[in-house]
């Protein structure tokens, strides 16, 4: 029979490694190509640009429907190159760092829908590229920090 000490370091142990298992979706992944920062700031000023085509038009659903495509087509691809999709509770290091990220998209996205509103989608589309691409590079690397946190956290 085992004793106590040594049958709650086992205990300890396999729930250590039920919580690395957990986590491994968010903290064990490839990086994410250099590309993706700047091709998230031209997706978002192309969707500012397509705001310049009247309501009226029946050319107004063609590009936001390629803009969906698109999206679609990167969120396939992106699964397939991490190999998984992420789901359940994110380790609270990664928690963090999303949080910030959700509050940051709701504060760029008012702030581009006001810019939209107060000028024109053609002053709005660069400002949309020059705010987004650099916002989404800080969150990859942040990201990819928090990750190294919850990595050397559960070993």
């Amino acid at each position: 029979m085992l004793s106590d000490v040594e049958s709650n370091q086992d205990a300890a142990e396999s729930l250590r490694l039920a919580d690395r298992a957990a986590a491994a979706p968010y903290i064990d992944y490839p990086p994410t190509p250099r590309w993706y920062p700047p091709a998230t700031g031209l997706w978002a000023a192309t969707f500012c640009l397509a705001q310049a085509i009247p309501d009226t038009s029946p050319l107004r659903a063609v590009p936001m429907l390629a803009l969906i495509l698109v999206e679609f087509a990167f969120l396939a691809w992106y699964r397939r190159y991490r190999g998984t999709w992420p789901r359940g509770r994110a380790p609270v290091e990664i928690r963090r760092v999303m949080w910030w990220f959700v509050a940051g998209v709701v504060v760029v996205v008012g702030f581009g829908a006001l810019l939209l509103w107060l000028t024109s989608p053609w002053v709005t589309a660069p400002v949309a590229f020059v705010v987004v691409t650099p916002a989404v590079a800080w969150y990859e690397r942040a990201y990819a920090a928090a990750a190294a946190r919850a990595r050397a956290r559960l070993g």
